[in-house]
């Protein structure tokens, strides 16, 4: 049951956000999008198992809508879809997306506020069979809604130094009563240099973040620390920082707080390029950071590695549901492409455990007058703090679409994911899917998509490998 306190903060945050849409309804500048999909789902294996399949055909209704809208004070992305299926049992007919991202200058240079909201459907149990979107019958899904609410406060010491003073709240809710709903509070204060340091430059940062649930259960994260930096020529800069954390979560370790310290330095050959990376030390070990950026006319190269302490509320909070711009930062002004809303599983698990997430991700993009080819890697690896489970999800991808003719494009991609669990569970799964899609425009607002996948995955555990064949065809029409 949702508490009094939650449903009060529930209010703030929605009519915060209303309050943003109002401020940009007389925005300078406005840009509308809105389409309805009509689809035709074939499965051979509606309930995803090895044996026994039963094949059977779904219709559905996809209305959405994208708006941007750009004033001197205000701005606002809104990207929403629902999908409508016409599946029985225990799935859900009605599944909602929403990414939608305002901000607002309540009081010229000093007072602010950003609102974030989003919904998407996530994978319960991501180690089980889920099915790659909402039309399976195995349940293993809920629907997540997230509601971001943050004031802060700037201010300006001429050029010796610049403040920021920032509370974020944050709601998580699920549309299954078994998965624990959560919110958190967060302060935070920096302090950086001002534009009279130019070659030695500093920082402070002080926050708190505090996470509650439905449950009852009570997770702390504080931290303070001095950043320093030091420009040594147009290339080169190092980096520097040096702190305490104090934290208060459920733990099978002896200490979780101690000192905390990071080395490195970041290198800019040139505009298009820049390299960042940095060796440290927290109270559970080791850590390593990278991030990559590299840019050309006709192609984008970019990497992460982190190593941070962090649970699922965060990760969820911070999905992206709708691209609000593709890799070269081209507005993409409606992202819904008429295909059945994908299952998000890049998670081990939605709970409240707190957990060490040792990550890297890599991604490609080659694009040409007619073609773009995606090639993605990543890799997460989580320790859980309060358990012996330590969970490993790979995946590989790629992706090549190609405009055939002024009106017929066609696309194909390969997929891989591993998954790996041990400590309280030894679970093991490997899954393919293989997707191809054609798409024709029938008329200047009419677009016609065909398309086929196929997904085999194997697993370790009885009753979770399964083939699939799934073939769509969709009608998507701009109003």
């Amino acid at each position: 049951m949702v508490s009094m306190g939650r449903s009060y903060f529930s209010t703030c945050i929605v009519g915060s956000g209303l309050l943003l849409l109002s401020m940009t309804v007389s925005a300078a500048e406005w840009t509308r999008s809105a389409s309805i999909n009509a689809s035709a789902v074939y499965s051979d294996n509606i309930n995803l198992v090895s044996t026994g399949k039963e094949s059977e055909i779904n219709g559905i209704l996809t209305p959405s809508i994208a708006l941007h809208g750009e004033g001197a004070r205000a701005n606002l992305d809104l990207v929403g879809a629902l999908e409508i299926n016409s599946q029985s049992g225990n799935n859900d007919s009605v599944n909602p997306r929403l990414q939608a991202d305002a901000n607002a200058e309540l009081y010229e240079r000093v007072a602010f506020l950003d609102f974030n909201a989003t919904a998407t459907q996530n994978a319960i149990d991501p180690l089980a069979v889920t099915g790659t979107d909402n039309l399976s019958n195995r349940g293993n899904k809920t629907t997540t809604y997230s509601y971001k609410f943050s004031p802060y406060l700037k201010h300006r010491y001429k050029g010796l130094a610049e403040m920021e003073l920032r509370y974020t709240y944050n709601e998580l809710s699920h549309s299954e009563d078994n998965v624990t709903d959560t919110s958190s509070e967060m302060f935070n204060l920096s302090i950086d240099s001002g534009s009279d340091f130019t070659r030695v430059t500093w920082g402070f940062d002080a926050s708190r973040r505090t996470t509650d649930t439905d449950q009852g259960e009570v997770s702390r994260l504080s931290s303070l620390a001095l950043r320093l930096g030091y420009r040594i020529n147009r290339q080169w800069r190092l980096n520097g920082l040096v702190g305490d954390e104090s934290n208060e979560f459920t733990s099978t370790q002896s200490s979780r707080d101690g000192s905390l310290w990071d080395i490195g330095a970041t290198w800019t050959p040139s505009a298009r390029t820049v390299l960042d990376f940095g060796i440290g030390e927290r109270f559970f070990g080791s850590t390593r950071r990278l991030s990559l950026s590299h840019t050309s006319r006709r192609s984008i190269l970019t990497a992460s590695y982190t190593h941070e302490l962090t649970d699922s509320t965060s990760l969820l909070s911070n999905q992206v549901v709708f691209p609000a711009t593709d890799p070269f930062g081209q507005p993409i002004i409606n992202s819904v492409t008429g295909d059945p809303f994908l299952i998000s599983g890049n998670l081990a698990t939605i709970g409240t455990s707190t957990f060490v997430d040792e990550r890297l991700a890599l991604s490609y993009t080659l694009r040409g007058r007619r073609t773009r080819l995606t090639l993605n890697a990543d890799t997460s690896d989580q320790t859980f703090q309060d358990s012996t489970r330590k969970v490993s999800l790979t995946g590989l991808g790629a992706s090549l679409s190609r405009t055939l003719s002024g009106k017929v494009s066609a696309d194909v991609g390969l997929n891989w994911n591993q998954q790996e669990e041990s400590g309280t569970g030894n679970r093991e799964s490997d899954t393919w899917r293989l997707q191809a899609g054609l798409n024709q425009r029938l008329g200047q607002k009419t677009n016609l998509r065909l398309n086929y996948s196929y997904t085999d995955r194997s697993s370790n555990q009885a009753g979770q490998s399964y083939e699939e064949n799934k073939l769509a065809l969709t009608l998507i029409h701009t109003l």
